[in-house]
């Protein structure tokens, strides 16, 4: 009814402000894990759909609990597991990816408080097409190995 009535009251040849277009990519099972005090580093992960015709690719982030969001992968190398950046990470058109402890996560460093288990906590992604996503992730309590 509103909308209604917003269009009714533009004046004759006015046009109505453009639709935004809303992204296919949508995140799903996003969390991270409780920090201790004085831990200022985690990580996120989540499930990543792209519904849509066109690959797309996570091409930064940001989130109000950290100073910094990077986006990482964890790879063997020297017999080794280790941890380094990436500029992206990219979504297969009509396919996911999953950002899991040991692969591809989000890196948020200077975390600003203690995160809580049972908290919630947003973070923003943006898109190769500018595009943000903002993605709630629920605070777990960590427990044995990572998975």
């Amino acid at each position: 009814m509103a909308f209604l009535l917003a269009v009714a009251a533009l004046p004759l040849g006015a046009q109505a402000p453009a639709v935004t277009a809303v992204t296919a990519v949508t995140a799903r099972d996003a969390f991270t894990f409780e920090t201790p005090a004085g831990r200022k580093v985690t990580a996120v992960f989540a499930i990543l759909e792209n519904r849509g015709p066109a690959p797309r690719a996570v091409v930064g982030g940001a989130t109000a609990v950290a100073d910094t969001l990077e986006l990482h992968e964890m790879k063997r190398g020297g017999g080794m597991m280790q941890m380094s950046p990436v500029p992206s990470i990219d979504i297969p058109a009509g396919g996911a990816v999953a950002l899991r402890p040991g692969g591809l996560h989000l890196m948020l460093f200077g975390v600003r408080q203690p995160l809580v288990a049972g908290d919630t906590i947003t973070v923003t992604l943006t898109l190769d097409d500018g595009t943000r996503l903002p993605i709630a992730a629920e605070v777990r309590k960590r427990q044995g190995m990572m998975r």
